[in-house]
């Protein structure tokens, strides 16, 4: 199966040790997945649409990933699915271009596991709502997602040592 990452980590070249992390070890262990970085593509934030569907139409499975901020996705990437995926491109009539495409999510969070509960701020699935809607909506199939909580814990770097097989894996399924 054809598969990309969009990125849309704003800090990637920063602060990013979850998603580089991630990235650096597809590139390595999968390097025939796409991986297309948002953020460096459009620094200016002027989305060449034409380009970007021509770019996701190749593919069978489309990964977003990104730093789950505010309990949203980074603006930019809000900005691109608002462009690229168009009435009568991605749906309504005519706009059947994500039709029987798989999307999924990989998020990495600040937050612990104690916050994405129904007593604290909702789920993480609850979270993720909008973009399985969003999938469903243009005739996609959801797959899911995969995250890392708790980024800035003491135990990051064991924890992420045992999560990049995971993650390989969801990518990849």
């Amino acid at each position: 199966m054809k598969t990309i990452v969009i990125l849309a980590h704003p800090y990637f070249g920063q602060a990013s040790h979850i998603n580089k992390s991630w990235i650096e070890t597809l590139s390595k262990t999968n390097p025939e997945i796409s991986i297309h970085n948002l953020y460096e593509k459009y620094p200016d934030w002027q989305i060449d649409v034409p380009a970007e569907q021509n770019l996701i139409s190749g593919y069978d499975r489309i990964i977003f990933q990104y730093p789950f901020q505010w309990y949203n996705m980074p603006p930019l990437l809000k900005k691109w699915i608002d462009e690229v995926f168009l009435q009568g491109w991605a749906y309504g009539q005519g706009g059947d271009k994500l039709v029987g495409k798989e999307i999924g999510v990989a998020i990495s969070t600040a937050g612990i596991s104690d916050v994405y509960t129904e007593s604290g701020f909702g789920t993480i699935e609850q979270l993720l709502k909008p973009m399985a809607s969003t999938t469903k909506f243009v005739g996609a199939t959801y797959i899911g997602h995969h995250a890392f909580l708790g980024a800035y814990t003491a135990d990051t770097d064991e924890r992420l040592a045992n999560d990049l097989k995971a993650y390989t894996e969801f990518i990849t399924q």
